[in-house]
């Protein structure tokens, strides 16, 4: 992974899917960013079950997708205000202290750590994931530090403004929504669902977080490590020697999938594009590619399968 242009999914292109089968399961595998399922959570009546290695990526999906409610009370929100009053800073002004490759001023992190510390944090799950997504987008504001973009708002005013933004994309799609974290293959045999979704990596995998995912996992494992994460040919996402080794790998963790009815695989790397084509003959399904031009050298590829 080297920039947030990697990430970009535009699920429109296979939006037509979608609409044909409403009211149906949607199985997505290896979400990363976020962007896919809250779109489709967004815009479909159907029920989605997200799966992920990044515990940030979880706690995501755990807030956003399976949970449907802005959960915070205004006394909560009233708490964190406070909380931001009192521990006020100057960005500009203040010592960028470096987390796991994520530098940020010191007072954020110091905010964030009190902000863990509030009864609500522990409340329940959601509570704490609703939380995390709060620390993350307010994180993202203070990433970029230095040019033109240079953060001008102090901790008091930018709390208050993104804590009435967070608010925007909590919704309900009327579904029971499903978040996981390293779903087992057994799990996958008994989802009834007909939609699959899969992130499909290169070959060696991601081998690096853009700094905004970055900070993401490391607010909620401060010693996250992407390594420790994505151990060798284990994973989606895990680095692979070898295309054929990491076809084979695919075929069989795929093979549990095959009761779903349409694939919708989104391909970071088209070199891989032809393998894969064939490993699905192989597994009697047959399919299509599509390939969308979205910047100069770049473009955006998916494939459908369906059984034969």
């Amino acid at each position: 992974m080297h920039d947030q242009a990697e990430f970009a999914t535009f699920p429109h292109f296979f939006s037509d899917t979608l609409r044909f089968y409403r009211h149906t399961n949607v199985v997505y595998l290896n979400t990363v960013v976020g962007n896919t399922e809250q779109f489709i959570k967004r815009n479909f009546r159907v029920r989605i079950i997200t799966n992920t290695v990044l515990p940030g990526a979880y706690e995501y999906d755990l807030a956003l997708i399976e949970n449907d409610r802005f959960l915070l009370s205004n006394v909560d929100i009233r708490r964190l205000q406070q909380l931001a009053d009192a521990m006020d800073f100057n960005a500009s002004q203040s010592e960028t202290i470096e987390r796991n490759g994520v530098g940020l001023p010191a007072g954020f992190w110091e905010y964030a750590r009190e902000v863990k510390e509030l009864p609500v944090f522990a409340r329940t799950p959601y509570h704490r994931a609703t939380l995390h997504y709060f620390l993350w987008q307010l994180a993202k504001y203070y990433l970029v530090t230095d040019g033109p973009r240079s953060p001008e708002l102090n901790l008091s005013k930018a709390t208050r403004f993104y804590l009435r933004e967070i608010r925007r994309p909590f919704r309900s799609n009327r579904e029971v929504n499903e978040a996981y974290l390293r779903i087992d293959r057994e799990t996958l045999e008994n989802m009834a669902a007909r939609v699959l979704i899969v992130e499909v990596p290169p070959v060696c995998g991601y081998t690096e977080l853009p700094p905004f995912l970055q900070a993401r996992e490391v607010l909620v494992t401060e010693q996250f490590n992407l390594p420790d994460i994505l151990p060798p040919e284990y994973f989606f996402g895990s680095h692979f020697d070898r295309e054929d080794a990491y076809l084979e790998w695919m075929s069989e963790f795929l093979g549990h999938c095959q009761h779903m009815q349409i694939w919708l695989i989104i391909i970071r790397d088209t070199a891989i594009l032809r393998g894969l084509t064939k490993m699905l003959e192989v597994m009697k399904r047959r399919s299509r590619s599509f390939i969308h031009p979205i910047a100069e050298h770049r473009s955006f590829c998916y494939l459908v399968s369906q059984p034969e």
